[in-house]
Parts: structure tokens; C-alpha cells; sequence
């Protein structure tokens, strides 16, 4: 990561922390959590309350925008809640809605190739419908071509595991004359290692190899090796900046 890239993540995080946190009256909080006690010390009670009022907000303002920052130091057209719109055969779009009922049902496995395979071959007649999918993330020069990223938490739903799929699928069709690159990303991996991360509904529903970039294989593959492990220090160093002025 260079100095540039390092100073800008630097300020966000800063600005966003501090925007994000909340004031708190202690008494109060040990009223309404007198159970909580047990676990948590005074620091520990404010932690609970602030990390419970903040996951949405990281969610929507965070993860984007540093992907963003992180991505745009390799990259010139990276953009967020990118419109990707085309026509597509409806043959293709009854094939993309068959793959992923099929897989919700649990009448197929996860096969992306395959799966890519059937939707370029489903084309008959003439008949088109226009379609619209939006990336949360998207890397119009990638190195390895358009690069369409769902960034969403570990573990998404069964609802979200199937829009993702749908929307990779499409885009994937609609730009197939791109080497188009897709991919559901998840922003940190809770399980820690790849091998360890066991949430069913996104196993049930993507190719976990072809289509899933977990923690730390997200933010490298954008921003290049090692960038995970730098923006870890980075964290660190603004969370104790951050303690400091807190105190």
C-alpha cells in the first residue's frame, strides 16, 4: 500500500470512527443491561452498547468506501453501486432463474462452470428483456477484466446468497464478450481460515472457489498482497488514537 493510500484509509477510519461514536450515560446503560454485569467491565458495557449501534452503519459507509479507496491506488474507474444494464436473451434469464431455484431447493450443486455453460447455451429465438443489476463495488479496469464485487457480511441469508447469485450470473451474461469477473466478497471472515468458514446458505448456493472471496483474499485481491495485513496495523493504530482521545 503506498504512503498516499495508507493516509487517505488512515483518515477515513478516523473520521468514520469518530462520527459513529455515540455518548453514552453509564448508569443508565447498567440499568438496562443489569445482566451484562457479569461479562463486562464499565469499558465493556459502553463496547457492547456501541458495537450493536454500529454494524448497519459499517455495513453501508465502511467496507465500500475503503474498498474503494484500497482499490482506486491500482485502479482508475472504480465505482460504487455501479448500474450495469443490457438486454439479455429471455431464454438466458429463464436458465440464470432456474440455476438459482434449483440450488435454493437443493436440486443442484454449485458448479459455476457448468452453470455458465448452460446460461451462453440457452439462447433461443429473438426475444429479449432488459435487465439491471447494481455491483456494490466495481473495478471497470481490473487486470483480469470488469470486475463486478457483492460486498456483503459473512454470513448473508439465504435471501441475499440467492440475489447475489442471481446478480453475478446476469452480469456475467450480459458482459460475457468482457471476460467478466465476479464475485460475492465477504469483508472479514469470522471463521478465520477459509477451510473453517461453515455458513451453510452461502455453501448451498455458491461455488465456494469460483465464486467466494473471503476476508483477507478480498482486500488482496484488490489492492494487491499484503494489503490485509496492512490495513490491520492501520486499524490498530487509529483504534488507539481513537482510545486516547476517548480518555
Amino acid at each position: 500500500m503506498q504512503i498516499n493510500t495508507r493516509k487517505a484509509v488512515h483518515e477515513f477510519l478516523k473520521a468514520f470512527t469518530r462520527q459513529s461514536l455515540k455518548t453514552f450515560d453509564l448508569e443508565v446503560l447498567k440499568r438496562a443491561y443489569p445482566f451484562h454485569r457479569l461479562f463486562f467491565d464499565d469499558l465493556g458495557l459502553v463496547a457492547f452498547k456501541q458495537e450493536r449501534s454500529m454494524v448497519t452503519r459499517m455495513g453501508q459507509s465502511l467496507y465500500p468506501e475503503l474498498a474503494r479507496l484500497i482499490a482506486s491506488e491500482k485502479y482508475s474507474e472504480v465505482v460504487l453501486e455501479k448500474v450495469i444494464e443490457g438486454e439479455l436473451n429471455v431464454a438466458v434469464l429463464g436458465k440464470i432463474d432456474q440455476v438459482v431455484r434449483e440450488l435454493r431447493s437443493g436440486q443442484r450443486k454449485p458448479n459455476h462452470a457448468m452453470e455458465m455453460d448452460e446460461i451462453y447455451r440457452a439462447t433461443s429465438g429473438r426475444k429479449t428483456r432488459k435487465v439491471r443489476v447494481i455491483a456494490d463495488v466495481f473495478i471497470g479496469d481490473f487486470v483480469k477484466g470488469p470486475f463486478f464485487i457483492e460486498l456483503k457480511t459473512p454470513k448473508p441469508n439465504l435471501d441475499i446468497c440467492a440475489e447475489s447469485k442471481s446478480k453475478i450470473l446476469t452480469f456475467k451474461a450480459l458482459w460475457q464478450d468482457r471476460n467478466p469477473q465476479a464475485c460475492l466478497a465477504f469483508y472479514y471472515n469470522p471463521f478465520v481460515t477459509r477451510a473453517a468458514y461453515a455458513h451453510n446458505f452461502t455453501k448451498q448456493i455458491m461455488d465456494m472457489q469460483a465464486e467466494v472471496l473471503i476476508g483477507e483474499e478480498f482486500w488482496d485481491e484488490i489492492g494487491g498482497n499484503g494489503t490485509f495485513s496492512e490495513l490491520l496495523n492501520i486499524i490498530e493504530i487509529v483504534g488507539d488514537e481513537i482510545r486516547k482521545e476517548i480518555r
